[in-house]
C-alpha cells in the first residue's frame, strides 16, 4: 500500500479541521510502515457560519483529487458528494495524525489486493 492522504491539520499534529473550514490540506504519503509529509496545499475555506459555497467546495475537492482519501475532524454531505466526484474517501479521525494513520493502516481500506 502506498496512497497520498490529505489530513485537515493546522499544525501537523492534530487532526483539528472541518473539511469545509479548512484553509490547507496537508499531504501525506501512507504506506505499511508508516507515512511521511510531502507539502502543504493551502486553499479558502469553503464554508462559514452554517453555509457553505459549492463552486468552493468543489474546488478544495479537486485541490486534493490526486490523493485517495481525506482525514478531517468532520464533514458535511455536500462536502461528501465533491469528494466523491473526485474518487476521494473522507475519514473522520479527530485526533493526532499518527492516531489517524495508524488506524487507516489498520483498516486495510488501501490494502493491495491480489
Amino acid at each position: 500500500m502506498v496512497v497520498k492522504i490529505a489530513v485537515a491539520s493546522s499544525d501537523g499534529i492534530n487532526v483539528d479541521q472541518h473539511f469545509g473550514r479548512a484553509r490547507g490540506f496537508r499531504i501525506y504519503l501512507l504506506h505499511d510502515s508508516g507515512y511521511e509529509y510531502l507539502e502543504t496545499r493551502n486553499t479558502d475555506a469553503p464554508c462559514s457560519g452554517q453555509s457553505h459555497d459549492d463552486n468552493a467546495l468543489e474546488q478544495a475537492a479537486a485541490r486534493i483529487s490526486d490523493c485517495r482519501g481525506v482525514v478531517v475532524t468532520q464533514i458535511g454531505a455536500g462536502a461528501i458528494d465533491a469528494l466523491i466526484g473526485h474518487r476521494v474517501m473522507a475519514f473522520t479521525l479527530p485526533g493526532t495524525v499518527e492516531e489517524a494513520f495508524a488506524s487507516l493502516i489498520k483498516s486495510k481500506r488501501f490494502a493491495t489486493r491480489s
